[in-house]
């Protein structure tokens, strides 16, 4: 038996993680007729369950703001709801996700852009643009009631911050996740 790392890139490692459900990584009966499958090293059921716990277990090592940008980023931002509500569209936002987003729009006020974003919707709607929402600035600044300018300026200040802490994120988790061998790590051609 071999301790070899099951995926070959942190950003794969980060997206199974964050975006397994039990049970709805598994093959399909079709697939698993025909032989349909990747590398060998598909991950359903409670294996999928534990390599994505390990996963978000070293992700918890990071300071939170890091780890809610990497959250944010690569969580999906619904997800199925079967509550069968009159008012439900068979989605809900992704608990993991808002948490994220709400957390970064705090963020944004008190460390990221003192002094300047106090509308929380705005500053919200900012992050999501920021984590990968279609956002319109124009649209956003009207219903606030800002100038475009300075819904543009402030995005432009979150996202510089934001950017930075991300980059961040990713070179510790990188080491994080190959220091734990849950990751490949590359070797330099001699």
């Amino acid at each position: 038996m071999t301790n070899e790392p099951v995926f070959r890139t942190t950003h794969g490692a980060l997206m199974f993680a964050l975006n397994f459900v039990h049970g709805t990584l598994k093959k399909s009966a079709l697939a698993g007729m025909m032989g349909a499958g990747g590398s060998g090293k598909d991950l359903g059921g409670l294996d999928g369950a534990a390599q994505s716990g390990m996963i978000l277990a070293e992700l918890e090592k990071l300071a939170k703001v890091r780890r809610m940008l990497v959250v944010g980023r690569m969580a999906v931002a619904t997800v199925p709801c079967a509550c069968r509500a009159e008012c439900c569209r068979g989605h809900r936002e992704n608990p993991a996700w808002a948490e994220a987003v709400n957390y970064l729009a705090e963020y944004a006020l008190i460390e990221g852009l003192t002094g300047t974003v106090s509308h929380y919707h705005l500053r919200r709607t900012l992050v999501m643009r920021y984590v990968g929402q279609k956002v319109y600035l124009v649209a956003v600044a009207e219903q606030c009631g800002v100038n475009r300018d300075t819904a543009s300026a402030h995005n432009q200040k979150l996202t510089e911050r934001f950017r930075q802490e991300e980059r961040l994120a990713m070179y510790e988790v990188d080491e994080l996740l190959k220091n734990a061998g849950i990751v490949e790590v590359a070797v330099a051609a001699a």
